[in-house]
């Protein structure tokens, strides 16, 4: 059944952002105004994560690991705790009171010196970033009423997103001196309550959330139709593939690159190609994806796409070739995939078939963050060992030649499939 055959994905006036008369220049409005948004909460991310291991080893010895995995679990899960609580729920309260736990997490972090204070404030931010990212997904997908709109929109945040990505560091370079973290946390902070508040100029305060359909975050009948239903299937496995693939970019190519690659600055361009290569290639890349998906093509045929990217370069990894030569060209496979994986992934989960949309993206953020979290966990420990022992080689081809083995028959499988469409 097509998203808009099915009446839980029905336009509803009372669910949506908009109203039903909104014009062009309402959604022009909401895209600017989310936009805004986005780069303020991403650019206050981007200026912590740089020094934020480094703060907490000096903190405590062996406090990094614990706080970043705090952080990351609590901003891939923490909004499906609440998420009986979050339905029907305004939209704008709820965004500001997550950003608003960002920056008490993140601000008051200099002035946490025990070993369980600086946790407690690293859960406390992650899911504040976790309820801001639920809702504004999901106000997205309410508010747009087709795939193609919805892509462009996403592409659009993404852009936004990738600019903070890309200045981010050097704000960190600059307020952190000497080793007194205040400014820096001061900077981060503000950024998120200027995020919250920028959200009072383009998003009306009566907009709710849908209503959950379950008291689970996912529910059964959801989960039975993810593990039935082709097209739902096949997106929850391209989606752990791509991301488990994605996260050895923050993971094991960095121990790599900290190994082989001797310049601080050449590690830093490297680092930050990815993120360049949004801001330049999302819009062209958006355009040629609406156009393609304008003639019927659907959005998972781009994140199986993205996801043979990733596989790629991960084979060049393992290829034998100079090392400095083989991450340049591995992270030049992962910029022109990645426009293709980010988008599409939140366009596809919206369009899917099976329950609420907000136990649509609830689902997305368990697929997301569960294939994050093992990628960096096997990047940071099982490629470690290999390397160590000058088996590096064996892990990047075991991970290329599971992503050429594993994504083709997905897409074959859902191409395949008569007169059904993906996610429009």
């Amino acid at each position: 059944m097509s998203e808009e055959s099915s009446p839980d994905h029905a336009p509803n006036p009372s669910r949506s952002g908009l109203p039903p008369e909104a014009g062009p220049q309402q959604h022009a409005r909401l895209t600017s105004v989310l936009s805004a948004h986005h780069l303020l909460v991403s650019l206050g991310l981007y200026t912590a994560m740089p020094v934020l291991a480094l703060v907490l080893g000096r903190k405590a010895s062996g406090a990094a690991g614990p706080g970043l995995f705090c952080y990351t679990a609590s901003a891939g899960l923490g909004a499906l705790l609440v998420s009986r609580w979050l339905s029907r729920r305004r939209y704008l309260p709820t965004m500001i009171a997550g950003t608003s736990l960002a920056s008490a997490g993140f601000g008051l972090l200099p002035y946490a010196d025990d070993s369980i204070g600086p946790l407690v404030l690293l859960l406390t931010a992650g899911f504040g970033m976790s309820l801001h990212a639920m809702s504004s997904r999901v106000l997205v997908a309410e508010s747009v009423a087709d795939g193609i709109g919805r892509q462009r929109f996403y592409s659009v945040l993404m852009v936004a997103i990738n600019v903070a990505a890309t200045i981010g560091p050097f704000v960190a370079m600059a307020a952190y001196r000497g080793g007194d973290t205040r400014p820096l946390f001061a900077v981060v902070a503000g950024c998120y309550l200027l995020a919250g508040a920028s959200l009072t100029l383009g998003v009306r305060p009566g907009l709710r959330m849908p209503a959950a359909e379950t008291r689970w975050p996912v529910g059964r009948a959801t989960i039975r139709a993810a593990l039935c239903e082709p097209t739902a299937r096949a997106t929850v496995l391209a989606t752990l593939v791509g991301t488990f693939l994605y996260a050895q970019l923050s993971s094991a190519i960095v121990l790599l690159m900290a190994d082989e690659i001797a310049s601080a600055p050449m590690r830093a361009a490297l680092l930050a190609a990815p993120a360049v290569g949004i801001v330049l290639l999302q819009t062209p890349a958006t355009a040629v994806m609406t156009r393609l998906m304008g003639r019927g093509v659907p959005t998972f045929v781009f994140i199986c796409v993205a996801c043979l990217g990733f596989g790629g370069a991960m084979l060049v990894l393992g290829s034998g070739l100079p090392a400095a030569a083989a991450v340049v060209t591995a992270i030049a496979l992962f910029t022109l995939a990645e426009p293709f994986f980010h988008s599409p992934v939140s366009t596809a989960f919206a369009g899917l078939p099976v329950g609420s949309r907000l136990e649509v993206f609830n689902l997305r953020q368990v697929c997301w963050t569960t294939g994050e979290a093992l990628g960096a966990l096997c990047g940071g420990a099982l490629f470690l060992l290999l390397h160590r022992n000058g088996q590096g080689h064996l892990y990047w081809l075991a991970l290329g030649s599971c992503a050429t083995v594993t994504v083709p028959p997905l897409l074959l499988a859902v191409v395949a499939l008569p007169g059904r469409p993906v996610a429009e």
